[in-house]
């Protein structure tokens, strides 16, 4: 398969199964064994066929294409998300915890920082990326009592919610680019294929010029 996927990207060996195939049809369905003006018309069903088989060779491609850029775009805003994630719980854990003061206000804070800090790099140590970063991660937010306003906690769960968006897009483009040994085959074939269809429609033009009168 590698093989064939080198000749079928490389213009040297594309060009040359298409010169190929040109002399061969030539030879046969010129000189050797000559068509008559209604078996040329028959002919273009197989080129026609040949192209759009091709055709769809180029569209497999596009559409992997197309979702490998998907994963790398979303992976991308994944990591995002995270450091964001990372970066948030770093500077409240800092400011809860060392400037709690006796009166205990954020106290709960601090912890609940450091908890959710903890769970955030266990997650991120003991699975690939992106992780699987729960929905309800954020749990328990809404009870931390002092130091945590309202556009604090949006700030954080607009991060969160942007991570899971991401990881979501990036795995449905993971799975888009899964491919098929049919459609390995058919993109590892379609330019030599095109190749064929070309070289038999330069033929037929060939075969019907010299049947005019």
């Amino acid at each position: 398969m590698d093989q064939i996927l080198e000749a079928s990207s490389d213009p040297f060996w594309v060009f040359a199964i298409f010169a190929v195939v040109l002399v061969v049809c030539h030879y046969f369905l010129i000189f050797r064994y000559p068509l008559t003006l209604k078996q040329w018309k028959l002919v273009e069903f197989m080129w026609v066929g040949l192209a759009l088989v091709s055709i769809f060779g180029i569209i497999e491609q596009a559409r992997f294409f197309g979702a490998k850029v998907a994963v790398e775009q979303s992976n991308a805003e994944a990591m995002k998300k995270i450091m964001a994630l990372e970066n948030w719980f770093d500077v409240y854990r800092d400011f809860a915890c060392e400037e709690e003061d006796g009166d205990g206000k954020l106290a709960q804070l601090c912890v609940w920082t450091k908890v959710k800090t903890s769970d955030l790099r266990l997650i991120l140590e003991n699975e690939d990326s992106p992780v699987d970063i729960p929905a309800n991660f954020l749990s328990g937010m809404e009870n931390v009592m002092g130091g945590l306003a309202a556009p604090d906690q949006a700030i954080v769960r607009a991060h969160h919610e942007g991570y899971l968006v991401a990881r979501a897009k990036y795995l449905v483009a993971l799975s888009d680019g899964e491919r098929s040994i049919f459609s390995i085959w058919l993109v590892a074939f379609a330019p030599m294929i095109f190749a064929i269809a070309v070289a038999i429609k330069f033929t037929k033009v060939t075969g019907e010029y010299r049947l005019c009168p």
